[in-house]
């Protein structure tokens, strides 16, 4: 009972519905007409099969629409953008975090520390985690050594700036530019750029990024995050208090070794 005509092509087919009850779908969209209370017993053999045919053209129709497997309906594992093992999956994405403005934007919406490990799994979800590299400033005189050893241990390529120190006396250390001339080197070798940070500043780079071709995205807390750089970006993750260390300056899990967090505050401050 093989049939290679499609349900969107009656004419081409040459095939005419026995039934005017149950005419052939047109292009755009199904007309098949079911009707439950129907006399099966007094329908010929050969219209049965006409529409067992139509009606398996309509499944296979349906589960593409679904982003099924059109044979078995099922999820494929190299499918759309957001099934299982699909697009989602193979995304490759670079991580930039902006550690002095995600501290203390933590400590000032809850007063305690982000997590680094926490907030990364979040961000990265499925996909594919091709660069993260957090941006530090390297106090004189101030140990951070291991709190740069536990940002290498969650994942990430440390990038050190010391403070500046102007003619008027004025100390003075950013990122900035430093981070926006990194993604543009990085954006043409991975398919999303994740920014983690709640400077409106960023907002500037976006246009920039998505001319190379990638998708931007920005992860900080809803309270520090500039309106700017939310509307800029294609999707924002918004972080909680469920991504900061379990207890405050007690190692749990996910959080640095004993002593890293008194690093953290002493970095950042």
């Amino acid at each position: 009972m093989s049939d290679s005509r499609s349900i969107h092509d009656p004419e081409e087919s040459g095939f005419e519905p026995a039934n005017p009850a149950y005419p052939a779908p047109q292009e755009g969209g199904s007309q098949i007409i079911l009707d439950p209370n129907e006399e099966v017993g007094n329908v010929e053999r050969e219209d049965l099969e006409d529409r067992y045919l139509d009606l398996k053209d309509e499944v296979w129709r349906l589960r593409r629409d679904l982003n099924l497997d059109p044979v078995t309906g099922r999820q494929p594992n190299n499918g759309g953008y957001a099934s299982p093992g699909g697009f989602l999956r193979r995304q490759e994405i670079a991580v930039f975090v902006d550690v002095q403005n995600m501290y203390h934007s933590a400590k000032k919406t809850y007063g305690r520390n982000l997590s680094y490990s926490k907030m990364l799994r979040f961000c990265v979800r499925s996909r594919r985690l091709k660069r993260s590299l957090a941006y530090v400033i390297d106090r004189e005189g101030v140990d951070q050594v291991s709190f740069f050893d536990h940002l290498r241990y969650c994942g990430f390529e440390v990038r050190k700036r010391e403070v500046i120190e102007r003619m008027d006396g004025s100390r003075k250390a950013e990122w900035e530019m430093g981070m926006a001339m990194d993604m543009l080197r990085i954006a043409p070798r991975v398919d999303v750029i994740i920014i983690v940070s709640g400077n409106g500043a960023f907002a500037d780079v976006v246009p920039a990024l998505r001319a190379t071709g990638v998708k931007v995205e920005a992860c900080a807390f809803r309270e520090s995050m500039s309106d700017l750089l939310l509307r800029a970006v294609d999707q924002y993750h918004l972080l909680t208090e469920e991504h900061l260390y379990t207890v405050p300056g007690i190692a749990a899990a996910g959080a640095p070794p004993t002593g890293v967090v008194t690093a953290v505050d002493a970095a950042a401050e």
